[in-house]
């Protein structure tokens, strides 16, 4: 049996387009793996933590900046960057050229179904919209700390 994604399967959430590397369905939900390219002055995550979710940035291209607790990082390429469970965390490309990197979640629990909600809530513009983010947050071990406009607009 083929477990590989299709080629271009993935999903689009305003500036930030991620194509799925190695989906939950095919490690048993051991591992995420996501290629993601997030345009220039472009939000990527508003400030959040995970219970349970391990989390990893390989950056290829570009200059990520990520918030860590309280300091930013900025990840350029060759930089890794590793999001234990529990640390709040978020990250924006704030720079005039697109970013290229590589996200990891381990375990996955199911990754995919966060993005895809992502991408029909940016599709009808309600990244805003606090009960929908709330409920697909907690349906995939996503705490908000600092409301929603971090996921709509570059800090």
């Amino acid at each position: 049996m083929d477990t590989a994604p299709e080629p271009g399967t993935g999903v689009t959430i305003g500036g930030m387009q991620v194509r799925y590397l190695a989906r939950s369905d095919a490690t048993g939900d051991a591992v995420g793996i996501y290629a993601v390219t997030l345009a220039a002055r472009s939000p990527g995550a508003g400030l959040h933590r995970h219970a349970r979710l391990t989390e990893a940035f390989e950056v290829h291209e570009g200059a990520l900046t990520l918030r860590l607790g309280d300091r930013d990082v900025t990840a350029g390429p060759g930089d890794f960057v590793l999001v234990r469970p529990g640390e709040p965390h978020a990250f924006a490309n704030r720079g005039d050229a697109p970013v290229r990197f590589t996200l990891t979640f381990t375990p996955a629990l199911h990754r995919e179904g966060f993005f895809e909600g992502l991408a029909a809530l940016a599709a009808e513009d309600r990244l805003r919209d606090e009960g929908a983010m709330r409920a697909l947050m907690a349906a995939y071990d996503q705490e908000p700390l600092a409301g929603f406009s971090g996921w709509s607009e570059v800090g």
